[in-house]
């Protein structure tokens, strides 16, 4: 059986931030040697039902779904590529949320905090004595994610660590164990999953999202489920940092990897 390599986070210019095509992040992830990608478009929920970017509707994302199908006729045979989505705080807006899902034919969801309410992470300042309350609304939100939301993995469990690195500040989700717990608890429970984000390894907090430390409290709550994503905005990213994330699993005592198709996780062995 041929090595499999996948990349299960990846943005396209579908996204508002990505910058470039699906076509050519697929050429970029068959250059890297990946088996398999799952392309995750951006769809952010706001609260009120407010789409504030034009991208987040269901006609782009069906629009992207047609040149995916298009990339599967030119890389047929050489690269499996499953139809995915980032849903960011879906909990903001559930009758939108459920009215994507039924929409289109995803094979792999994404649920990620990047926003609380209306504060995007990214884009605050993380002065020491905000820094305790941002990260309990955090844990707060993803929380409710886990606990009531459909999506298959959670996405860059602790994002704010990344966002918080760039300011120069140091953040632990295990500084913050008992609201930390449950979630994982709970995304154990349902039978979903994590991913490692590698995107912390090429900025500043040199770390994956989440760490193996994190992981290791993950798997003794019960958590089986791991896929591994670049968070690739543009083909440069495609598959970095997966040998920091292969590591990070390994130390965290997982063996398998996670692929998926119609929503169902299938597994094989890390190598």
């Amino acid at each position: 059986m041929a090595k499999i390599i996948a990349d299960y986070h990846m943005h396209t210019t579908f996204s508002p931030d990505g910058f470039d095509s699906p076509e050519a992040m697929c050429r970029a992830a068959m250059e890297r040697g990946l088996t398999e990608i799952a392309v995750t478009d951006h769809f952010e929920f706001y609260q009120a039902g407010i789409f504030k970017d034009k991208p987040f509707t269901i006609e782009n994302m069906l629009i992207q779904q047609r040149e995916l199908d298009k990339c599967r006729e030119m890389f047929s045979g050489k690269l499996t590529i499953r139809n995915g989505i980032e849903i960011g705080q879906p909990q903001c807006n559930k009758l939108a949320a459920e009215e994507l899902m039924k929409a289109v034919p995803f094979d792999y969801v994404i649920g990620s905090v990047h926003k609380l309410h209306d504060l995007d992470l990214g884009l605050t300042e993380y002065p020491d004595e905000n820094i305790p309350g941002l990260v309990e609304q955090n844990l707060s939100m993803l929380y409710d994610l886990a606990d009531r939301e459909d999506f298959d993995c959670l996405g860059h469990l602790d994002i704010i660590k990344r966002y918080a690195a760039n300011k120069g500040k140091k953040i632990d989700l295990l500084d913050y164990k008992d609201q930390l717990e449950p979630i994982l608890r709970r995304v154990a429970e349902r039978g979903k999953g994590l991913e490692i984000n590698t995107s912390g390894l090429r900025q500043a907090a040199k770390e994956t999202l989440p760490s193996a430390k994190v992981l290791e409290f993950y798997r003794s709550l019960g958590g089986e489920i791991l896929t591994i994503g670049s968070d690739a905005h543009k083909t440069a990213d495609v598959a970095a940092g997966f040998d920091g994330a292969l590591e990070a699993a390994r130390a965290a005592g997982f063996r398998y990897l996670a692929l998926y198709e119609n929503r169902t996780p299938h597994f094989y062995p890390i190598g």
